[in-house]
């Protein structure tokens, strides 16, 4: 792993977990591997937090420009899964379940204090155990760490403050794949389909892609080489969102077979409240 040649921006790599509960302490064993990669220097610093989430919050008060956390994620996946997860507001880090969630009190905390950067990240592996006494990864999260490395390497090579462009060509890939769902379009789309409506192919093709390491759709072989996309559950809430926040101003109560109301019974084949 070789670290980035140039940095914009200082950036602060910080590793959570418990060593002592195998999976747990998925954090800190990444970061000990990126020390061991050389993976710091001026503009990065790696910073093992374990269970103290209020030691990353007063290291925050020193300004960073990107936060990344590293840590187990659990979100009902297979163990060994890797995700990558832009966080867009502090709020946005609760919808993820982490083991204590030390991670988002100490992003509540920081971002109280005034030290919470502009770009925070969120990299992490499914666990599989975590209550067993041990030091050693279990073997499909051990072979996850090479993975998460390279993750890591992507954002650092990426100038801080991209991510709100990134966001939002996410969010409007998010709205179009749930409009075609919910128009009978789908679920299985092809990056072509959502093309149509976003006009930037291989923006596209790199959402979708960072969709699929971050849970929010999967990707499904449609046969003679073809790949379709299809959301996840987690990607028809977000998606749903997403697509409500810009448009339920201008929804009819037939537009979209349902209400405008996202929390309305119609959405799950109930009786309509707004009725």
């Amino acid at each position: 792993m070789t670290p980035p040649r140039t940095q914009r921006g200082r950036t602060l790599i910080a590793g959570f977990g418990n060593e002592l509960r195998g999976d747990d302490g998925f954090g800190i064993h990444v970061i000990r591997r990126l020390r061991e990669a050389g993976v710091d220097g001026p503009d990065i610093d790696l910073m093992e937090v374990g269970t103290a989430g209020l030691r990353l919050a007063q290291q925050l008060i020193d300004p960073y420009d990107r936060l990344i956390v590293v840590d187990a994620i659990a979100r009902n996946g297979t163990p060994g899964t890797v995700y990558a997860l832009a966080v867009d507001g502090v709020e946005a880090a609760t919808d993820v379940d982490m083991h204590t969630a030390v991670p988002s009190r100490a992003l509540a905390v920081a971002k109280a204090l005034g030290g919470l950067p502009r770009d925070v990240w969120i990299v992490g592996c499914e666990p599989a155990e975590t209550d067993e006494l041990t030091t050693q990864l279990t073997p499909a999260v051990a072979a996850a760490l090479d993975e998460v490395l390279h993750r890591i390497q992507d954002l650092l090579g990426a100038p801080a403050g991209d991510r709100a462009l990134d966001l939002e060509r996410r969010d409007e890939v998010l709205q179009v794949m749930f409009w075609l769902t919910g128009e009978g379009l789908g679920p299985d789309v092809s990056a072509a389909d959502v093309t149509r409506f976003i006009g930037d192919e291989h923006a596209v093709a790199a959402v979708l892609a960072h969709l699929v390491a971050g849970n929010y759709a999967e990707s499904v072989d449609a046969g003679g080489g073809e790949i379709r996309y299809r959301l996840t559950r987690l990607g028809e809430i977000e998606g749903r969102r997403r697509f409500l926040d810009e448009f339920e101003p201008y929804l009819a109560r037939s537009a979209h077979g349902e209400c405008g109301n996202a929390d309305c019974d119609c959405r799950t084949g109930g009786e309509c409240r707004s009725a």
